[in-house]
């Protein structure tokens, strides 16, 4: 059997070390609430409107790079396989202090290619609003109160609008942004609301909307669950 010299190893070992710290970049993750309308907007948001955004508000849990098969890059190394992340993380999109997209977290991921991401909204086990809830939103309807919330976990794989479009590491640093779209549900509480559909049948002041039982619209906030989730995609931008 042929012997290699202990010194010719231990370079063989340095030169992987300093192949495998330089083949990878940087991954920005953001995520964000937005309205081609503009009513996520703070001045929106105070101004007279059927419906008013105030609070919104997702825990997500463990967070997936998918790698794409397709790459030549995962058939030939092990560590070009999927990137997983631990979360929680608790995001307030609609933050009035906070003008930029939350920010959820940066992670060094080997370079290859990429199709998607997946992750969870998950119950949050923090004590107060969130507790138990994947998600809450606040606000009013023609002037009185309403919170829209879910008790249900919920697993998502986000692709960009753009179903051709990857995206790519390749010792750079990039920023990608879930966006939550809200224009389809504004509209939907409008027409909901203008149709008299939306009332606090249990008289405790708040029109409340969720998976459960709450004020009798379990079948509205699982509409609302679905539609949550139809209306979230990827981005590259801001």
């Amino acid at each position: 059997m042929k012997k290699i010299p202990i010194l010719a190893l231990l370079v063989l070992v340095i030169s992987s070390c300093t192949n495998d710290s330089a083949s990878e970049g940087s991954v920005t993750l953001k995520a964000s609430a937005v309205s081609t309308t503009g009513k996520t907007s703070l001045t929106a948001r105070t101004a007279a409107s059927t419906v008013v955004l105030t609070d919104f508000k997702i825990n997500i849990g463990n967070i997936e790079f998918e790698t794409d098969l397709e790459d030549a890059m995962y058939s030939m190394n092990p560590i070009y396989d999927d990137v997983k992340l631990e979360g929680p993380f608790l995001l307030d999109l609609l933050d009035p202090n906070s003008t930029l997209s939350p920010f959820i977290t940066s992670v060094n991921v080997p370079n290859a290619q990429y199709e998607e991401i997946e992750f969870n909204f998950e119950k949050s086990t923090l004590v107060g609003e969130m507790n138990g809830k994947t998600y809450l939103i606040k606000g009013t309807i023609n002037g009185k109160p309403f919170m829209i919330w879910s008790d249900e976990d919920a697993e998502l794989e986000l692709d960009f609008e753009d179903q051709n479009k990857d995206f790519t590491i390749n010792s750079n640093d990039i920023s990608l942004n879930i966006k939550i779209q809200l224009d389809a549900l504004m509209n939907k509480l409008t027409t909901l609301a203008n149709q008299g559909l939306l009332l606090d049948t249990d008289g405790d002041g708040v029109i409340e909307i969720s998976t459960g039982t709450d004020d009798n619209h379990n079948d509205i906030g699982d509409f609302i669950k679905n539609l949550l989730e139809q209306e979230t995609d990827l981005d590259d931008r801001d």
